[in-house]
């Protein structure tokens, strides 16, 4: 039980990879993640923001850290980014809907990330973004407006701009790239 909480609670490993000024590869960097984030306000969900890139082909030198940056509930209108949320086990009373729903437009600098009020659960929103997650660690409920379904280790979602929620009914750990896209409809 000792390494399953580890597990949960402990700081994720980067390690970044390149080319140095002399031409040759070398890892750049070899630490603990330290762009974590307590979502907080009741959600037991920790975001690890791994890397980001504003623009597509993404640049691959100089030494800006792809991590450094605001959390941002979406990734860079024309670009992406790779995050990790650990969630434990949640407890849907004791989100601070308000706090939360700030918390949420603080997070949305880009504007790609959209609030939808629901009965089903606190966190409905959408993104104008493909994003493709993968559970690697216990289970998550994916809610839609009319129903949900488990994503367990070794599953993976596609998203395309949907309206959702991430329930968590048991410890987790999911891996999200999330890339900027267009809806296809004009009523989004």
């Amino acid at each position: 039980m000792a390494e399953h909480s580890e597990r949960m609670t402990r700081p994720i490993r980067r390690v970044v990879t390149g080319t140095r000024a002399d031409g040759k590869s070398a890892v750049l960097s070899d630490s603990d993640n330290p762009y974590r984030f307590h979502r907080g306000h009741g959600s037991t969900s920790v975001f690890t923001e791994i890397w980001a890139f504003d623009t597509s082909p993404a640049p691959i030198g100089g030494d800006k850290d792809g991590g450094d940056r605001p959390l941002s509930h979406s990734p860079p209108p024309d670009g992406a980014h790779f995050r990790v949320i650990q969630s434990t086990k949640e407890d849907n009373m004791k989100v601070d809907q308000t706090a939360i729903d700030q918390q949420f437009g603080a997070m949305n600098e880009g504007g790609l990330s959209e609030r939808v009020k629901s009965t089903r659960h606190w966190n409905m929103h959408r993104t104008r973004t493909v994003d493709y997650g993968i559970v690697v660690f216990g289970s998550r409920l994916h809610i839609l407006p009319d129903g949900d379904f488990v994503m367990r280790k070794g599953d993976v979602v596609i998203q395309l701009g949907h309206v959702h929620s991430w329930d968590n009914p048991e410890d987790n750990i999911t891996m999200f790239d999330m890339i900027g896209g267009e809806y296809p409809f004009d009523d989004q």
